[in-house]
């Protein structure tokens, strides 16, 4: 197997791994100035998931007076897939896809305030592989979310988000090594990145 293939299985397994919330995932993943700039190849990984998300129906789509319950699902799935229905399909990919992309600028911006520049590196690296499990992880969940009734798939949409959210928050704890408190700052910038981005194009 090349070096490429290795890396890219150790990306995959890594973040698998980090999705579990296993510490010892970091370990599978290479990080150095190559291992950062590979690790971008779960964007590209993450296309065919993000395609399948924004095709998917979510509950009470199309319906004219859809339940309480189909509605809190709708708002549950929405924080969790930042489309805004403006650009279309390939526009709310390409939306999201920039945002991810995007977002370790940010924090390099605010690298003095959040506290992560030592260990930056580590953190895109492992944050670009979660991610792209995240995107699969959100396509399963919406796809069984909408063959469930109504309060099964609020319920479960709600329970989905609140452990995407705590993997981001398990990885960005094990690769910054910062307090409570600045975790949770990162990681709500996170959430809110993708939708601030999307407003503002």
């Amino acid at each position: 197997m090349s070096a490429g293939g290795g890396d890219l299985l150790r990306g995959i397994r890594g973040g698998l791994g980090l999705a579990r919330f296993d510490r010892r995932a970091l370990e599978l993943l290479r990080i150095d100035v190559g291992g950062f700039w590979h690790s971008f190849t779960a964007l590209l990984l993450a296309i065919p998931g993000y395609l399948l998300l924004y095709s998917l129906p979510v509950p009470g789509q199309g319906a004219a007076t859809p339940s309480p319950d189909e509605e809190a699902a709708a708002d549950v799935i929405a924080t969790m897939a930042a489309g805004t229905d403006h650009f279309g399909l390939l526009g709310d990919v390409l939306v999201d896809l920039l945002a991810w992309a995007s977002f370790p600028l940010v924090l390099l911006i605010l690298a003095r305030r959040t506290g992560v520049d030592r260990g930056f590196v580590p953190y895109v690296v492992a944050r670009n592989w979660l991610s792209m499990v995240q995107v699969y992880v959100m396509v399963a969940v919406i796809a069984t979310a909408g063959v469930l009734p109504a309060p099964l798939a609020g319920l479960l949409t709600t329970l989905a988000l609140a452990a995407l959210i705590g993997m981001e928050w398990f990885m960005t704890r094990l690769t910054l090594g910062l307090n409570s408190g600045a975790v949770t700052l990162i990681v709500l910038m996170a959430i809110l990145w993708p939708i601030l981005l999307a407003r503002l194009l």
